[in-house]
């Protein structure tokens, strides 16, 4: 089944806030407060986001964190891929031995309910969403 890691989380959340303020720095203490996360956990995923070029970071008193302008129509599904690797489905409620049944007792829930997310994720831009 889908899974969202909370380090994908915090990089959803964070990048979102960040591409809402363009042209703007964030400092990771206002990003801290505002969602309530661990400043180290936090730091840790705004680092991955700036490896890859997404956003740009500023040290310093005015320092902070601001997106990239070439990467403000990210989608959640490039920052979830950025995260936790390729995405894949996973339809059946056995993780140690997937897929052995004849029928699943679920029948398509699981596999129906992992492709409306990856198709949410797909077409929802992270400037679609204002936190």
């Amino acid at each position: 089944m889908f899974k969202i890691s909370e380090s994908t989380a915090i990089a959803l959340h964070s990048i979102i806030y960040i591409a809402n303020r363009e042209g703007k720095t964030i400092p990771l203490k206002e990003i801290e407060t505002r969602f309530n996360i661990s400043g180290n956990h936090l730091s840790k995923v705004l680092q991955r986001l700036k490896k890859e070029g997404f956003i740009k970071s500023v040290k310093g008193p005015k320092g902070g964190f601001s997106i990239v302008p070439k990467y403000k129509n990210l989608t959640f599904l490039d920052i979830y891929e950025l995260m936790e690797g390729k995405i894949q489905q996973h339809a059946c409620l056995f993780n140690s031995h997937p897929n052995n049944c004849q029928n699943c007792i679920m029948g398509n829930l699981i596999q129906d309910t992992n492709n409306n997310i990856i198709n949410f994720m797909k077409n929802k831009k992270i400037t679609d969403v204002s936190l």
